[in-house]
């Protein structure tokens, strides 16, 4: 026998559902209003609820939010009744929490059928193990707990505004920010996104200027997480700059099936309010986030040399493309180089490709290394690379170039292989040589002056000239 709570402020309907309630032989109580509803499941605890979704005072799917609030009422059956007509409110009792629906315009019959079957149900059952903790509220408190519900859709519909802009990272990040200063009283805001290609890190502090080491806060996240991703390289961003302050961080791990990222907060006095509203955004970033790394990851797949790591040659060409036309526009310096492994056939047909692949994931990393973060660096196809570098007149380029031949030439290959020896080649360009009209212009007269360092020796660097 259950005990079953219909709520209606249509005497008819009560009458109607109250009958075939209690011919199944459960106990009923009524209610005529939504608020009246509200106090009777405390006194009642019923195991089920029909509830119309019109209803003075209260509505039926705002009843039914409130209640699932109640530990006491986490499995008691909801049903909520509806006409064709109303197909807004459905929507929003279907968001409410609702365990089913009744249609008011059914026929009787039928109708009559479906109270049964709900009342059958045997997993509609109340849990009044909880009575001792759950009272109903007087109707401040109804409308504190509302407004609480209605800033849950509020964070979630802000976070999910943040979909359109997935191709944006950067804009995700800083309005994530801006979400949390305005809900909760932090000074600097931190998130963190992982992905194996590349870790984001975006401190956000409310005064301008703030130093901060971004090294320390990391590792501060890091520690948070059982398993974390390490990526390939790093991306700071936000409106810090780097410093010794390391704030003192309350963390909450973004998470779904897998650890995607962390957000923290720096406070001097969190209410329990504020860590509530916290949690939610952690919780309601798992899908932003896991769809912003995995639209990333597909990016960088499409732009990097699987082998290397470095730009592959589409990506390669359209960066110093794009920085070839800024120079231009900007009336700055710009340099093309082009580099070649010396025999690097031998190295295959003496050690194996397995080795040849090694080395040319070694050459990358010295290139990476040899060059400046804001320089362009990739493989151009085989055991060729290519480099642009930013605002470099031809002997700054070739100063640059002859330091990554060095490099390359001093490095230990034997950790390869003991029998291992590896140089370079290459040839180097600049617009302060000549006036270019197009990027491809500066790679040919760069594989020109290669091909000479080629017929003259080998491991040199050699500088177009005119």
């Amino acid at each position: 026998m259950k005990r079953v709570l219909v709520a209606d402020d249509s005497k008819v309907w009560r009458s109607f559902i109250s009958d075939v309630v209690k011919s199944h032989g459960d106990v009923v109580e009524t209610a005529e209003d939504g608020l009246e509803a509200y106090n009777k499941a405390f006194e009642f605890v019923p195991d089920v609820i029909f509830t119309d979704i019109e209803m003075p005072l209260l509505r039926g799917y705002t009843l039914c939010r409130i209640l699932r609030n109640e530990p006491a009422f986490k499995n008691s059956g909801v049903i909520i009744m509806t006409s064709l007509n109303e197909t807004l409110n459905r929507f929003w009792a279907e968001k409410s929490g609702a365990s089913g629906f009744l249609m008011k315009d059914s026929d009787p019959e039928e109708l009559r059928s479906n109270i049964v079957k709900f009342l059958e149900d045997d997993t509609f059952r109340a849990d009044r193990s909880f009575l001792k903790d759950s009272m109903p509220k007087p109707i401040y408190e109804i409308n504190l707990l509302l407004e609480k519900l209605l800033l849950k859709e509020t964070i979630k519909n802000e976070i999910y505004s943040l979909f359109k802009y997935i191709t944006d990272e950067d804009h995700i990040l800083w309005k994530l920010s801006d979400l949390i200063f305005q809900l909760v009283p932090a000074k600097i805001v931190v998130t963190m996104m992982l992905d194996p290609f590349k870790g984001r890190l975006f401190v956000v502090s409310r005064e301008e200027g703030v130093a901060v080491n971004f090294e320390d806060i990391r590792d501060t996240l890091f520690a948070v997480l059982s398993r974390p991703v390490i990526p390939m390289s790093w991306k700071i961003g936000g409106n810090t700059k780097k410093g010794s302050f390391v704030p003192n961080l309350i963390p909450f791990i973004v998470k779904n099936e897998e650890e995607v990222g962390v957000i923290g907060v720096e406070a001097d006095n969190l209410q329990m309010e504020d860590l509530e509203i916290m949690v939610d955004i952690a919780t309601n970033l798992s899908p932003l986030f896991e769809i912003a790394l995995t639209y990333s990851s597909a990016v960088t797949q499409a732009k990097i040399d699987e082998l290397t790591k470095l730009l592959n040659y589409r990506a390669l060409m359209e960066k110093l493309t794009e920085n070839f036309m800024i120079s231009k526009r900007n009336g700055t310096d710009f340099a093309v180089g082009i580099v070649d492994i010396d025999d690097f056939k031998k190295v295959n047909d003496t050690f194996g490709h397995l080795t040849g692949n090694d080395v040319l994931r070694e050459l990358a990393s010295i290139m990476k290394k040899s060059f400046r973060e804001v320089d362009i660096v990739g493989r151009y196809g085989g055991e060729e690379f290519s480099v642009g570098i930013i605002s470099a007149d031809i002997g700054e380029a070739y100063k640059a170039m002859e330091r990554f031949r060095e490099n390359v030439e001093k490095n230990d290959w034997k950790k390869i292989n003991p029998n291992l020896r590896i140089t370079i080649s290459g040839g180097v360009t600049s617009t302060s040589v000549k006036s270019y009209r197009t990027v491809v212009e500066m790679i040919e007269d760069a594989d020109e002056a290669l091909y000479f360092s080629k017929r003259h020796g080998k491991n040199r660097i050699t500088k177009f000239s005119v």
